[in-house]
């Protein structure tokens, strides 16, 4: 005797059984809420399934040295202290990039360009004369636009921070993007993040700004690809 008609002489067949239970449906093994939305004809038709939603913490506190994660920045700060005493020297600074605070360990040297860069994987502010004088890694700091490339991240702590990757969501363009994109104002790309952050930034105290009021803004800017006209009009009169 086989185990169906084994199982059939109770009252239900395997298959029955585990089909009833969501798990086999033609062979495939399934959950049991597929089965229950797929099936014509359930067993129990007035069951409902709840999905839970985990939400992340935005801010992580992590010890630079052995990787540890905390909840505050304070439990972070105690147990470095108390893990490495060894370590006085190093310096912590916490940076509020896009909303997120960042605790880093960083060198007296580093600059908020290298750190975006090199620490955070922000790819989006690039990096090119490294002297000020291209306008390239533009990011915006306490909404104005800062050259990232001259700031020191140690002088950085309390300063609001926003970087191109801050004005998107990933999925749909801030406005200011969408009207760079509108107007073609960007040819290799390379410095169009430091134009738009610019830009950003002169819309915020100016929200329709002329166009000799934008060449203003973005005389510290530099386009290899001599897209400036475009540029211009992507800003021009606001978004």
């Amino acid at each position: 005797m086989t185990d169906d008609e084994k199982t059939r002489k109770q009252g239900i067949s395997r298959r029955e059984f585990l089909r009833d239970a969501g798990l086999v449906v033609g062979g495939a093994t399934i959950g049991s809420a597929a089965f229950l939305s797929s099936c014509k004809t359930a067993v129990n038709p007035d069951k409902t399934v709840t999905l839970s939603t985990v939400t992340t913490p935005a801010n992580r506190f992590i010890d630079p040295i052995d990787g540890t994660e905390w909840p505050t920045l304070g439990e972070m700060q105690a147990h470095f202290a108390e893990t490495h005493p060894y370590a006085g020297d190093i310096d912590l600074v916490t940076l509020d990039i896009n909303g997120v605070d960042y605790t880093l360990q960083v060198d007296a040297t580093d600059t908020l360009a290298n750190v975006l860069r090199d620490k955070l994987g922000l790819f989006g502010t690039k990096v090119a004369c490294d002297m000020g004088q291209c306008g390239t890694c533009t990011v915006l700091m306490d909404d104005i636009a800062t050259f990232s490339c001259l700031n020191l991240a140690i002088e950085c702590g309390g300063k609001k921070i926003t970087t191109i990757e801050g004005l998107s969501d990933g999925t749909i363009l801030s406005p200011i993007q969408q009207k760079f994109y509108d107007n073609d104002a960007f040819q290799c790309g390379y410095c169009t993040g430091g134009f738009i952050m610019a830009g950003l930034s002169l819309l915020k105290v100016n929200p329709k700004p002329s166009a000799d009021e934008v060449r203003l803004a973005i005389s510290g800017h530099m386009c290899i690809c001599g897209n400036y006209k475009k540029v211009v009009d992507a800003i021009t009169g606001g978004v």
